[in-house]
C-alpha cells in the first residue's frame, strides 16, 4: 500500500511538471499567434507587443515551471553552483547574466541615443529582462568541464539570435497575407525559445542529459518551420528571376 502510494505521487508530480509547462506553452503561443491584431488594439507596433509576449512566456516558465514544479532540483543546482562560486568570490560568474543583461541594455541606449519614447522603453525593458532569463540556463554549464559544452553554448545562442531576427523581420511574400505570416513566425519564435531554454536549464542546470538530444530534436523541427516563409520568398525570387 505504502508503495502504491509513492507510485501516484510520483506519477502525479511529473504530471504536474508536463501540464505546466505545456500550460505556459499554449497560453503564451496562443498570445502571440495574435500579436499581429492585438498590437493595433493597445496602440503598440508588432515588434514592441511581440517583445512583451517574449517575456511574459518567458517569465511565467521561469515562475511556474523552474521556481514551482522544479523547486527541490533547482534548489540542489543553486546549492552546487555556490560550492564552485562561493559568495565573496568570483563575481563576474555568478553574476553573469545580470552583467549580460546590462550590457545589452547599455548598448541598446547607445545605438537608439537615449530615446525615451514609448517603444523605446519598451525595448529597454523587455528585451534586457528577456536577455536575461534566456542567459541563466547557461550558468549550469560553469559546472561541466565537457569540451562540447562550448559546441552547446554556441548552438544555443544561434538558435537563439536566429528565432528572434525572424521574429521582428518575418519575410513577406505575396501567396499568403503579412498578417499571418507574423502570427505564424511568432509562434514558432516563442516555442523554439521556450523549449530550448527549458531543454539546457534541464540538461545543465538538473543533471537531466538525457533531454537535451529529445528536446534539440523539437527545437529543430521548429526551426525547420520557421524558415519555411524565407524559402517561399526564395522561390518567389527565384520565380522573378526566371521570368
Amino acid at each position: 500500500m505504502i508503495f502504491g502510494v509513492v507510485k501516484i505521487d510520483k506519477y502525479d508530480h511529473l504530471t504536474l511538471r508536463r501540464m505546466s509547462h505545456y500550460a505556459v506553452l499554449v497560453f503564451t503561443v496562443t498570445l502571440a499567434a495574435f500579436s499581429p491584431f492585438l498590437a493595433p488594439l493597445v496602440g503598440l507596433e508588432v515588434n514592441s507587443f511581440v517583445l512583451i509576449v517574449i517575456l511574459v512566456g518567458l517569465f511565467l516558465q521561469e515562475l511556474f515551471v523552474i521556481q514551482i514544479t522544479k523547486r527541490q532540483e533547482n534548489i540542489a543546482f543553486t546549492r552546487r553552483f555556490y560550492r564552485y562560486y562561493p559568495p565573496g568570490k568570483a563575481y563576474f560568474v555568478r553574476y553573469s547574466s545580470s552583467i549580460f543583461a546590462a550590457f545589452v541594455l547599455f548598448s541598446l541606449l547607445l545605438l537608439s541615443d537615449f530615446e525615451l519614447s514609448k517603444k523605446h522603453v519598451i525595448f529597454y525593458l523587455c528585451v534586457p529582462m528577456s536577455a536575461k532569463f534566456l542567459y541563466e540556463p547557461l550558468l549550469g554549464t560553469y559546472l561541466h568541464e565537457n569540451k562540447k559544452t562550448i559546441q552547446y553554448i554556441f548552438a544555443y545562442f544561434v538558435i537563439n539570435i536566429f528565432a528572434l531576427t525572424s521574429s521582428l523581420s518575418p519575410a513577406e511574400t505575396t501567396l499568403i497575407p503579412s498578417n499571418y505570416i507574423q502570427s505564424y513566425v511568432i509562434v514558432m519564435t516563442i516555442g523554439t525559445l521556450l523549449t530550448l531554454r527549458l531543454a539546457y536549464y534541464e540538461s545543465f542546470c538538473l543533471n537531466n542529459m538525457s533531454r537535451l538530444e529529445t528536446q534539440l530534436s523539437h527545437v529543430l523541427v521548429a526551426l525547420l518551420l520557421l524558415s519555411l516563409p524565407n524559402l517561399l520568398k526564395l522561390g518567389e525570387l527565384l520565380l522573378g528571376e526566371l521570368r
